[in-house]
Order: structure tokens, then C-alpha cells, then sequence
């Protein structure tokens, strides 16, 4: 009867499914494989360190500048178990301090079929990276138990997605906007399944979040036309725009805009599920309770969620661009200047559409549960 049970879950059904999809678009998208062949980057030892040539930053604290001799060994690729003796050059924008005894990440160019040149290429991160990201998973498990595992499960989907299947997309020259949403409704439907199961509230939390999404993104690109914002203000987008000049697909002015959509996704996605499961949960214990007043009611829990959330968006967006806040104060700009930067003009843009999306989703939400609730109970 166990097996049955677990066998007739819609919950495995779906997971069945979700990952069924990311093993085609993982594989579709080709994005494990190497680019370049000429240039490689492997995995190495070092053996040795001559710190002779690196003095202290005099204005940045704990940084060193100047120049390593280093000798390595390359620990992974066909070059493996070969040695070099190579310089590693410190600087304030390429800074790979070196220890004896590190792994590290190593650029191999070759020519001929021979090594050419031997570089630092990085710090080795991946067993840190995989470690962190394993503790956090079982953390979450343990706390959350069932719905843990569902959430881990929820979030894998939704990087394989994300780097599977949105970005080699946009890659090829599709509109980033339209990948967005796509992205946002399939991982909203995946998640609000797997965690709430195939409900009826299910149905109401995705309606819900995919308006919010939606309405966010609308909102963005109508805020960006009206404010003349081409999207090329973004970080890092001297580096697509030399892709572009390359290859011609990247659609870099629609970028912003689809980061909008992704942005909100995880917050319209927590409003949409609470209030849907507040509504459902008020229906059970009363079930004489009519559309009118479960909306009322939604819309009452809605407006205390909002208080906090709405601050969320707008705090996330501007933790990632504090750097830039803070060159701009340094400049020390006047009004004028300052409030039509481009600059500040995006980040606006990004955490007000964002926020009233989250904040469009509660009385959808809403409506949508009251209704579904009232019907079915």
C-alpha cells in the first residue's frame, strides 16, 4: 500500500516531470561543453611561493600588489602531473594571492599542441561552492522537513531554468522579456505544485504569481520607454556589448527589464502561496464564509504582508548596487545631476516595478482564492 500510495502521488508526477524538462533543455543547450579549444582552464597545486616583489597596498587594507613566482603543478586535463614555473602579477582589479599548498585555477594556452603560456586564472571555489550549497540543503531539510526537500527540489529547477534553458536563449537573439516569463511560469507552476501539491489553491497561488510577474515586467518596459532607459546601463554590459558586436544576437536593451521579471519572481511567488493558503485555510475552518468576505479577509492578511514586502524588493536591488551609491556620493553631485542620472533612473525603475508588481499580486491572489475556495469547499 506504500508503494501504491507514493506511486499515485501527484506531487512525484510532478517532480518526474520537472526533471524530465531540465535534462532535455541541459541537454539541448550544450552549455557544458568547452568553447574554446585553444585556451583551457584546469585545476593545479601550488608547489611553491616567492614573495619577494609584493609590497602592501598603501590605501587598501590587507592587499597586496606587486608580483609572485610561483611553481605549479597541474592536477586535471591532458597537461596533468606537468609542472611550470610561472609569475602571477597582483593588482587592485586582478588580485589571485597565491599560498603554497592552494588549489588553484590555472589558464593553459596552447599552440601546436604544446603549453605556451601558463597563467593564474582564479581561486578553485567548486568544493567550497557545492559545500555551502550542501550545508544550506540540509539545513533547510531539517527544518523544514517534507517542504524542505520540496523547496531544494523547487530551487534546482529553477537554476536548471534559469541557466539552462533561459540564458543559451537569449544567447541565440530571442526576446529576453518573453523568455522571462516564460521562465516565471514554469518555475512558478513546478514550485507552487510540488510544495502545495495539485490543489485547487495551487491554481490560485499561480494565477496570482504570474500576474505579479507579468505586471511587473509591463510596467518596467513602459517606465523604460517613458524615461528614455535603453537597458545598456547595466553592470558588465561593455562585455555583452562586445558579444553583440560579435555575433549580433544579444538583445542587450530588453535585458533589464527581463531581470525585472526574475527579480520579483521569489517574492510575488511567497505573496501569492500565503495569501492563497490563508484564504483556503479560513474557508476549512469556516466554511459558511462567502467569496466577498474570504476576499475581504485575503485582502486584509494581504495588506499586512505588503508592509513588509514592499520594502524587500526595493532593499535587494539596492544591496546589490551599493557600490554604485556609493561612487555616486562620492562625486558628490548636484540635484540636478543626480536625480536624472541613467544610473540611478535603473535601479528606480527595477525596484518600483518590481515592488508594485508584489504588491498587484495580493487582491489577484485574492479574488482568485476566494473564489476557487468558495467553489470547491
Amino acid at each position: 500500500m506504500g508503494f501504491r500510495k507514493v506511486l499515485y502521488s501527484r506531487r512525484l508526477w510532478v517532480a518526474v516531470l520537472g526533471f524530465l524538462f531540465c535534462v532535455v533543455i541541459i541537454v539541448r543547450s550544450g552549455s557544458l561543453t568547452e568553447r574554446y579549444d585553444f585556451l583551457s582552464v584546469q585545476r593545479g597545486h601550488v608547489l611553491m611561493v616567492d614573495n619577494t616583489h609584493l609590497q602592501l597596498d598603501p590605501t587598501i587594507e590587507n592587499l597586496y600588489l606587486g608580483r609572485q613566482i610561483l611553481e605549479i603543478e597541474i592536477t586535471t586535463g591532458e597537461f596533468a602531473g606537468q609542472r611550470y614555473r610561472i609569475d602571477n602579477t597582483l593588482s587592485r582589479f586582478f588580485n589571485h594571492k597565491a599560498q603554497e599548498g592552494m588549489e588553484m585555477l590555472f589558464h593553459i594556452n596552447v599552440q601546436g599542441g604544446a603549453v605556451f603560456q601558463v597563467h593564474v586564472f582564479g581561486h578553485s571555489r567548486s568544493a567550497f561552492m557545492f559545500t555551502f550549497a550542501g550545508l544550506f540543503a540540509l539545513v533547510l531539510v531539517a527544518v523544514g522537513r517534507k517542504k524542505g526537500l520540496y523547496s531544494v527540489i523547487s530551487l534546482l529547477f529553477t537554476l536548471s531554468v534559469i541557466v539552462f534553458f533561459m540564458i543559451p536563449l537569449i544567447l541565440e537573439g530571442h526576446n529576453p522579456v518573453i523568455l522571462a516569463v516564460v521562465t516565471a511560469i514554469l518555475t512558478a507552476v513546478f514550485s507552487i505544485l510540488l510544495v502545495g501539491d495539485v490543489t485547487v489553491k495551487s491554481v490560485a497561488a499561480i494565477g496570482g504569481t504570474v500576474a505579479g510577474v507579468a505586471i511587473a515586467g509591463a510596467i518596467g518596459v513602459m517606465a523604460g520607454r517613458i524615461a528614455h532607459i535603453s537597458g545598456l546601463h547595466l553592470e558588465h554590459v561593455q562585455e555583452l556589448a562586445y558579444q553583440q558586436g560579435r555575433d549580433g544576437l544579444i538583445r542587450l536593451p530588453l535585458l533589464l527589464f527581463a531581470g525585472i521579471i526574475i527579480a520579483s519572481l521569489g517574492a510575488v511567488m511567497d505573496v501569492g502561496m500565503s495569501i492563497a493558503s490563508s484564504v483556503f485555510e479560513m474557508k476549512r475552518v469556516n466554511p459558511s464564509l462567502s467569496v466577498k468576505q474570504l476576499y475581504k479577509s485575503g485582502m486584509n492578511i494581504g495588506r499586512d504582508i505588503i508592509g513588509t514586502m514592499s520594502n524587500t524588493l526595493i532593499l535587494a536591488f539596492a544591496g546589490t548596487s551599493i557600490t554604485v551609491m556609493v561612487i555616486i556620493a562620492t562625486y558628490q553631485l548636484p540635484y540636478i545631476r543626480l536625480i536624472n542620472l541613467d544610473l540611478l533612473a535603473v535601479e528606480v525603475i527595477q525596484g518600483l516595478s518590481a515592488s508594485v508588481g508584489l504588491v498587484l499580486t495580493v487582491p489577484i491572489t485574492a479574488f482568485l482564492a476566494a473564489f476557487f475556495a468558495a467553489k470547491h469547499n
